[in-house]
């Protein structure tokens, strides 16, 4: 049952006997909301009885928040799934809305604990209030249906340089051994975040990659160092990129001594340019 409607109905059971509630109908529901233990004949009359009118009350305060231009077909199933679940806080993301085909139907509980779990197609990912600000899942909020509205101030906190190279590292592999580009994706959001000061919502970002994908390999490298180097000249200090990447550049020449892959040049060559510049801008 809908706790936050049966505590409205306590917090206002003047309005509601005997209209809607008999008094022994309201001290069911106090026992229940207060978690004390029911009689047999309590528990038929909870849920044989009372279940039913908390359920109708659920529907009249019914609100959803289509959040994009979705599918609109995806609308209709996005909002059924929702009542289906009835949790407080829900939303509903990813290709399902906006892809003929998708692989799986994403779906977000607000809750007091975080955990992640299938039902046949349906993904579930418990978040905290505290996620919620993450601008990852603003940027899903802000493509979506859902049972809340958006309200929301984003913590935005800088990568880690070394966790940004990984990411850049990891875009560069995927052109190279021809995987889909999710590591893409996120330099995407992460320059657009940083740089752009706005967060993307999930399907101008899928664009944004497809947009790349269907490009040659040479023109993807080419897209991806220009994310990668902006980033990395305008979010750290010239001083510290410098001294870091001459550091790293040391440690990937002697790699590229036993391990000459293709990618190892990629790298060089873009964080040489990061080094120069850094070096300039510093005289």
């Amino acid at each position: 049952m809908d706790k936050n409607i049966c505590k409205k109905i306590i917090e206002n059971k003047k309005q509601f006997i005997p209209y809607l509630f008999t008094q022994k109908q309201i001290n069911v529901i106090e026992k229940y909301m207060n978690k004390e233990i029911l009689t047999n004949t309590e528990k038929v009359y909870l849920y044989s009885t009372i279940k039913k009118k908390v359920e109708a009350l659920s529907l009249v305060r019914e609100e959803f928040y289509v959040n994009g231009q979705i599918i609109p077909e995806r609308i209709k199933e996005a909002k059924q799934i929702l009542r289906e679940i009835n949790k407080e806080k829900a939303f509903i993301s990813g290709s399902f809305l906006y892809k003929k085909d998708y692989n799986d139907i994403d779906i977000y509980i607000i809750s007091k604990k975080r955990k992640s779990y299938y039902k046949n197609k349906l993904h579930f990912t418990c978040i905290t209030e505290k996620d919620l600000k993450n601008p990852i899942f603003i940027s899903a909020l802000k493509y979506s249906i859902a049972n809340f509205s958006i309200n929301i101030t984003p913590e935005i906190k800088r990568p880690e340089l070394n966790d940004l190279i990984i990411t850049y590292e990891m875009a560069i592999n995927e052109v190279f051994n021809k995987e889909d580009l999710k590591a893409l994706r996120g330099l995407i959001f992460e320059y657009h975040l940083h740089l752009k000061k706005e967060i993307l919502d999930s399907l101008t970002l899928f664009k944004k990659v497809e947009e790349i994908s269907l490009k040659k390999d040479k023109e993807r490298i080419k897209e991806i160092n220009l994310f990668a180097k902006e980033l990395f000249l305008n979010l750290y200090s010239k001083t510290y990129s410098y001294n870091y990447f001459t550091s790293f550049l040391k440690t990937l020449k002697e790699d590229l001594k036993t391990e000459p892959y293709k990618n190892y040049f990629v790298y060089i060559d873009l964080f040489n340019e990061v080094k120069n510049e850094c070096r300039r801008a510093q005289t």
